[in-house]
């Protein structure tokens, strides 16, 4: 989300909020290994067979394995990306400079739980690269802090770090909105996140999230944020 298996999340990180849902997998995970069932990896392939046979005996089976791709690819696919004609495009080193606060949920893809949060979000801007300090406050009481950097490459493009992503991070201007693109690695996991960021009519800011694993979708976050007052 820069709105990002190690916190449970119930959504973006977007922008750091999936941390949450990942400790929310590994719990899972490692109680289904003490149920001699398997662990991380059972729950995608008994979620993925789930899936599969309900499609499977309305369609001849020699269909059935594009109808896989096709779940495969639709769950694995970015967030949608629709703006207002009347919405102004996102430049976000305009956008975060100050603080910005925002509420947001996060839903598990395979249980259809929810779980709600708050965020403030203090940012800097230093001509070059944008620092979002993020404070999370989330619905039962705990709190983490992440923090992006982002650094303009070129205009409208920026790579980024965060204290728990692999690698660099890629975020891009495509039309009116802004993508953002990062994995991360915890306990053997390696988990991607496709965030996509645009402006409302009223200068908010809605940033969605989905969080995929072998192709997999297993979550997905929603996360609006507003300029603070006097910000």
């Amino acid at each position: 989300g820069l709105g990002g298996l190690r916190h449970q999340v119930e959504q973006g990180a977007g922008f750091g909020v999936e941390h949450r849902f990942l400790r929310l997998v590994g719990a899972e995970s490692a109680r289904r290994r003490s149920e001699g069932q398997g662990g991380d990896k059972w729950v995608i392939r008994q979620d993925a067979r789930r899936r599969t046979t309900s499609m499977t005996p309305t369609l001849p089976s020699r269909f059935a394995p594009l109808a896989l791709l096709a779940l495969v690819g639709a769950c694995a696919s970015p967030p949608d990306a629709t703006v207002a004609a009347s919405a102004p495009p996102l430049v976000l080193e305009e956008f975060f400079p100050g603080r910005t606060v925002g509420q947001g949920v996060f839903t598990n893809s395979w249980t259809g739980s929810e779980r709600r949060f708050d965020v403030v979000i203090d940012s800097t801007w230093d001509g070059k690269t944008l620092t979002l300090v993020e404070d999370f406050a989330y619905a039962d009481g705990e709190k983490d802090r992440k923090t992006w950097r982002l650094e303009r490459t070129a205009p409208g493009t920026y790579t980024g770090t965060r204290e728990d992503v692999v690698g660099q991070a890629r975020a891009w201007t495509e039309g009116k909105v802004v993508r953002l693109e990062y994995s991360v690695s915890l306990g053997g996991w390696t988990v991607d996140f496709s965030d996509v960021l645009a402006l409302n009519p009223d200068g908010s800011l809605i940033n969605k999230a989905t969080v995929g694993k072998w192709g997999l979708r297993v979550g997905r976050v929603e996360l609006e944020l507003r300029r603070a007052p006097g910000s």
